[in-house]
């Protein structure tokens, strides 16, 4: 087993169990200890997880938690993201909307606005529950395998159905932001879904509070550079809100 996948691996029985230890993973993939401490003690390095005596832990200021649990945590951040997301879509457009809690809350916020003759594209069963009976509201929702945990779909039928799809703005959800490392997140499988969708996007606007700045998740979704749009909460470190700002990247923060 590759690096990447026993990181993986390592990170996904982390987000079931909560505490893993090196012994048990060494004998679930078969491989060495000294190989799986070492896996940790460079994701321990990432901030991804918190490496104990004999095994690791998730560290809360990167754990990805469950979806339900998620949309309840840092409500205002998420409002105030949405309602600026909203600022940004027109009557008439098409538009994605990714499986995260922020562009969950998008959906809200558009199935109470008084915009008209949108198309919803989206790879989230929680997005398509929030819009399915709106009128005026197209939803093409992706298909593909779906994780329960999330209500997202993602994998190979996915995939080629963003062939032929394209939209004017799309709104992207992340694990974190980094200027070095870029836009990141948790799920290599929406990752992918993530970075093909964004190729067939017009515009490209990147969700993040201020709490996943200077923060990597795992797999990298696309250069902060490639985005046009990052949109967050007014509560971001002025410094680091400085920092992009002179990387000639838009940020939108503030009511």
């Amino acid at each position: 087993m590759e690096v990447m996948q026993r990181q993986k691996y390592i990170l996904d029985q982390l987000n079931q169990r909560g505490t893993i230890r090196i012994a048990e993973i060494s004998k679930e993939i078969n491989v060495s200890r000294e190989t799986i401490r070492k896996d940790i003690y460079n994701l321990d390095k990432q901030g991804l997880v918190q490496a104990i005596r004999g095994g690791a832990t998730t560290p809360q200021s990167v754990n990805e938690t469950k979806y339900g649990k998620r949309r309840h945590e840092a409500v205002a951040e998420k409002n105030e993201i949405a309602t600026n997301a909203l600022r940004l879509i027109h009557d008439g457009e098409s538009i994605f909307l990714d499986y995260g809690t922020t562009a969950f809350q998008i959906a809200e916020e558009i199935k109470h606005s008084h915009l008209t003759n949108l198309t919803v594209i989206t790879n989230s069963t929680f997005v398509l529950n929030s819009l399915q009976f709106v009128k005026n509201i197209q939803i093409v929702l992706l298909g593909g395998t779906m994780r329960t945990s999330e209500g997202s779909l993602s994998g190979p039928i996915t995939l080629a159905n963003i062939n032929n799809i394209y939209a004017d703005i799309g709104f992207f959800g992340c694990g974190g932001v980094n200027l070095q490392a870029g836009i990141t997140n948790h799920y290599i499988e929406e990752v992918e879904v993530s970075k093909k969708m964004m190729s067939h996007c017009r515009m490209k606007v990147i969700l993040a509070d201020h709490t996943k700045f200077e923060k990597n998740a795992l797999y990298k979704t696309a250069d902060v550079n490639d985005v046009d749009v990052i949109i967050t909460d007014e509560q971001l470190d002025t410094q680091i809100a400085k920092q992009i700002r002179l990387a000639d990247i838009s940020l939108i923060s503030g009511k």
